[in-house]
């Protein structure tokens, strides 16, 4: 999943090199001494950026869809779990280990259950479509939460809830000629007032930084494809997944609050299993990196979980 940032973008740093072939995930467990100061590689490296491009991608036809059925998530006291159990090259783990249970404010869903919902061999974490430990839904991009992806007013899709009390990020999906918002009652609208909306800063600093590389403060990310970069919206068509970009909406991401991808600086892009040619360590912002492997996982710090090769604290915890 990569693209081009503006306002709200940071600056990231290089992480450094490895042998060609390494993955995201291996890299935790063969990357080169990092500077006990910096926490960031001795070495620094080159690499063989993603070749990033906005692609256009047509409106939805806005055939009915069928929605998929949200069970209740299981409440539950164990705190939640982030082990590291073997690492993970090209998508096989090197070692054994058991899936570890993740809770989002005490409640497990789909994406923290320890169990392969969708039956592709990857778990929770492990599993691109699984945006956080507080997504219900591991066999889409959509989160099934409630109230989640229902509301033609998006707010920032990544704290786990929907509204824009707790973050004061709003952005209007009737405002996006790629027209995202249809499948779900909310067709582009080019008479719309108020499209010109400016987040307000405690949206930047609270949704930016907790958007994935290549992803906007409202859900529609930059995906890599044969074809080029394509930009997914993803809070529309519940069947819309890696395996099947076809079903995806397309978007227009939200430059003044967005987390630009950079490969050419280490960053591994929503989506993405394998980090840029020539790195080791992923590139994060201010952020510990880290590695997955498909049970799920991962080496980040308890309350945190590994999401595009960074330790990203769980909201809600």
């Amino acid at each position: 999943m990569a693209a081009s940032l503006l306002t709200a973008a940071c600056t990231k740093d290089p992480k450094g090199t490895a042998t060609e072939g390494e993955t995201a995930s291996s890299s935790g467990s063969s990357s080169a001494a990092l500077d006990p100061t910096t926490g960031k590689p001795a070495t620094d490296g080159t690499t063989a950026g993603l070749t990033t491009g906005p692609t256009t991608s047509e409106p939805s036809t806005g055939e009915p869809l069928t929605t998929s059925t949200t069970s209740e998530p299981v409440t539950t006291t164990e705190p939640a779990t982030s082990t590291t159990i073997g690492t993970t090259t090209g998508g096989e783990t090197t070692e054994g280990g058991v899936p570890m249970p993740v809770d989002c404010a005490g409640k497990i869903y789909q994406c923290g259950n320890a169990i392969d919902d969708d039956m592709d061999g990857k778990i929770d974490g492990g599993d691109a479509e699984c945006t956080s430990p507080c997504d219900d839904s591991e066999g889409s991009f959509q989160t099934n939460l409630p109230g989640q992806n229902k509301d033609c007013l998006s707010d920032c899709y990544w704290d786990g809830d929907s509204g824009q009390g707790n973050d004061s990020c709003v952005w209007n999906l009737q405002c996006d000629p790629k027209n995202p918002g249809e499948v779900i009652g909310c067709a582009y609208d080019p008479a719309k007032k108020g499209c010109d909306v400016k987040q307000a800063d405690m949206c930047l600093q609270f949704c930016a930084m907790l958007a994935p590389n290549g992803c906007d403060c409202f859900g529609c990310c930059d995906v890599a494809t044969p074809n080029g970069v394509v930009q997914v919206y993803l809070g529309g068509n519940p069947e819309c997944s890696l395996a099947n970009l076809e079903a995806c909406n397309s978007c227009t991401k939200q430059p003044g609050c967005s987390n630009d991808c950079n490969p050419d600086k280490c960053e591994l892009c929503f989506g993405e299993d394998e980090l840029p040619e020539g790195c080791m360590v992923p590139g994060c912002d201010n952020k510990d990196p880290c590695m997955v492997d498909k049970l799920g996982n991962s080496n980040c710090a308890e309350g945190f979980f590994c999401s595009t090769g960074c330790c990203q604290a769980i909201i809600p915890k």
